[in-house]
């Protein structure tokens, strides 16, 4: 049987003595040499591994590894581990999330509102919008202007601003803290919960292309919408999906979620190549 070194090397990894460290075979498919998520050990005559990037699943990893299923054993004492150092990193990125909402400023008058009224966006700006005029933005090692959105996780969504107030192209947009399960709340309505994927388009949802008054969440991405956590008493979901695969995907993830714990629900895809926020700016066609 092959050993977690014969493993580790076969996976292009890396052999420190008494355990590998190589690329995870599903999240880290590229194999490149600064990919090390997969750990890998021998203990009792069982090979042992763990994810330390995105704890894929057990059963996923042997698969994609090509090994047969009695050839590895999860590790649990890295699980637990990587368990503790994830949850003590969430809390120390939560405490800075906090200390970033709170110097943050009301975004009325801004730049950050400008932006937004530039495409189209005519309905009141939510309180979960705010502005910080100066905010270090780690990939470019500069300071920018940012608008802050609060997640309900208590982490926040930053969006980068040049000081001009045209938004940056390169990495834009980022999280300060866990988001998995959580949404912005952009409007609150006596209508059904509008579920989508952006800011900008919950907000051009909310500036008249919905039918009727409704509240708007935005999941902040195609795995934020799969991993939502709804309301737990069912009422009415429309999902408006962006108009890609990644997008449709999640609608159709969140859709089939929220049927079976009796939600009643309706997809609004965006047209193929567009989302709604362009569909408002005259992109595409209405809703």
């Amino acid at each position: 049987m092959s050993g977690a070194f014969e493993i580790t090397s076969r996976l292009g990894g890396n052999w420190h003595g008494h355990y590998g460290t190589a690329p995870c075979p599903v999240c880290q498919p590229e194999r490149r040499a600064d990919q090390r998520a997969l750990s890998l050990r021998s203990e009792a005559g069982r090979l042992l591994a763990h994810c330390h990037k995105g704890g894929c699943a057990f059963g996923d990893i042997v698969k994609a590894a090509g090994l047969p299923p009695d050839r590895l054993a999860p590790d649990l004492t890295a699980q637990r581990e990587a368990e503790a150092k994830r949850a003590e990193y969430e809390r120390a990125q939560l405490a800075k999330a906090r200390v970033l909402w709170g110097r943050s400023k009301p975004i009325a008058g801004t730049k950050s509102e400008a932006y937004l009224r530039g495409r189209g966006i005519t309905c009141p700006i939510p309180p979960a919008l705010r502005w910080v005029p100066d905010l270090h933005h780690g990939p470019s090692g500069r300071w920018l202007s940012a608008m802050v959105a609060r997640v309900s996780t208590g982490a926040v969504h930053r969006t980068f601003f040049e000081k001009n107030g045209a938004r940056i192209s390169g990495n834009a947009k980022m999280m300060l803290g866990p988001c998995a399960g959580g949404a912005v709340v952009l409007t609150e309505g006596p209508g059904p919960l509008v579920v989508c994927e952006g800011i900008e388009t919950g907000l051009s949802l909310a500036s008249g292309l919905l039918r009727g008054p409704a509240t708007v969440w935005a999941a902040l991405s195609a795995p934020g919408m799969k991993a939502l956590h709804l309301p737990e008493r069912p009422e009415r979901l429309i999902v408006a999906t962006d108009g890609d695969d990644a997008g449709e995907e999640a609608g159709r993830m969140l859709a089939t979620a929220a049927h079976a714990r009796g939600w009643q629900v309706e997809l609004l895809p965006a047209p193929r190549g567009l989302d709604w926020s362009d569909v408002l700016q005259g992109k595409g066609g209405a809703v």
